[in-house]
């Protein structure tokens, strides 16, 4: 027996995330209706959570006295339909939410009342079998996409062979984006096991990235600062902690993006200093990354581990290769390894160098200072700046959204 004007819960999945539920409402005068909305979505993915409304005498606005507005209203009107959605369009635009419209009544003057009032679909009935689950299913998917997206730039750093020399470049990319490009830039290692970037700086941290991880449902921007520690120069550093151990099944991906978003809010830039390895939490950083700095040197086992890691990235994590920058490290013109040669076994281009400067690296490292105040007019400090500038200029453009490629504010009049 349904109750009237009240919500009751069709399905809440068993929570499989830290994210919030992807919330649906179902509204109609009619109980079978809704059982029969109901029934449409039955499939729909663990992250949904549904409820029904069954409207009878009083108001028209399904959404009307609701505490909390749902992420989609499905509203199926009826006979009284121009009543009904003259009700949504007399709300102010800021509390309105998603809509999706099925009606008794299909005549172009319906349609037209329900795209004013802020439809996304009109579905005349009766429904296609399947066209609802799709839609939906595509406006869940959307959602989560823009959730897990980052507002801010997001370059990550990795070694493809082990002593590449990634943390170094890391530490001083970031660096000069905070000093020379005066941008709000945090470092973050996610070497969990052995990280050492705060010692690249000669920093002590007191805080760890666990810590806030431990602690990301109840951070905001203020109380996030307390587990960043902040550099001369204005870079910020969330550091891996020093006294354990930290296996990777121990982190969440969906954590970790939860923190990325609280850290983009008040920053422009973040810096990632990712493991050699792929596993869910490395490949989640990877695919939300705008550029990934794949740092080598000349060497054949160097090449080899290049070529594989990028093959993976292109085949496996579906990363195009203007987002993917090769970085050789020390490099050495007297080499047998050519750049030509480098960019012909990885198949890319183009090929960033750094040169090699043992003395100005083995004293930055020494002093835990970073190379722009040991040795400022360096050819490293100098290349550094360059790849700077790289990472800055080659953001590429907003990915669209699966909404935007695939919906119609209403079908044809």
């Amino acid at each position: 027996m349904l109750k009237q004007n009240h919500l009751y819960e069709v399905k809440t999945p068993p929570s499989v995330s830290h994210e919030k539920a992807f919330s649906i409402l179902i509204a109609s005068r009619s109980a079978e209706a809704l059982t029969q909305l109901k029934s449409a979505l039955s499939l729909m993915p663990a992250g949904v959570k549904i409820n029904c409304r069954l409207i009878s005498n009083g108001h028209s606005d399904p959404l009307h006295g609701l505490e909390k507005l749902p992420d989609l209203l499905i509203f199926r009107v009826g006979d009284c339909w121009q009543a009904e959605l003259e009700s949504l369009c007399a709300r102010p635009p800021e509390t309105r939410v998603p809509m999706l419209v099925v009606s008794t009544e299909a005549q172009s003057s319906a349609m037209r009342l329900s795209m004013k009032a802020g439809a996304r679909d009109f579905f005349p009935e009766p429904l296609e079998d399947g066209e609802l689950l799709r839609v939906v299913d595509q406006l869940y998917r959307e959602n989560r996409d823009q959730l897990s997206s980052l507002n801010t730039h997001l370059t990550v750093v990795m070694n493809a062979k082990g002593g590449s020399g990634a943390s170094l470049i890391a530490t001083n990319l970031a660096h000069q984006l905070a000093s020379a490009g005066k941008r709000k830039v945090v470092l973050v290692d996610l070497d969990l096991q052995f990280g050492s970037l705060s010692h690249y700086l000669d920093l002590k941290p007191q805080r760890g990235i666990k810590q806030a991880l431990d602690n990301v449902e109840d951070l905001d921007g203020l109380a996030l600062e307390g587990y960043l520690t902040r550099h001369v120069s204005g870079l910020k550093i969330l550091s891996s902690e020093s006294d354990r151990l930290l296996l990777s099944d121990e982190v969440s991906s969906d954590q970790l993006m939860q923190l990325f978003r609280l850290l983009a809010k008040e920053h422009q830039h973040l810096v990632v200093d990712l493991p050699r390895q792929i596993d869910l939490v490395t490949s989640t950083v990877l695919e939300q990354a705008d550029q990934i700095v794949l740092t080598l040197q000349q060497g054949i086992t160097y090449l080899r581990d290049a070529a594989r890691l990028i093959e993976v990235m292109r085949r496996d994590l579906d990363i195009p290769d203007h987002r993917i920058l090769v970085v050789v490290n020390r490099y050495d013109k007297a080499s047998p390894i050519t750049l030509a040669e480098v960019s012909k076994a990885l198949k890319h281009q183009p090929i960033v160098t750094v040169p090699n400067d043992y003395k100005h690296v083995s004293e930055a490292l020494n002093n835990g200072m970073p190379l722009l105040d040991i040795a400022r007019r360096a050819p490293i400090s100098r290349a550094l700046h360059g790849l700077s500038e790289e990472v800055t200029g080659g953001r590429s453009p907003a990915r669209p959204g699966l909404l935007g490629k695939l919906f119609h504010l209403v079908k044809g009049d």
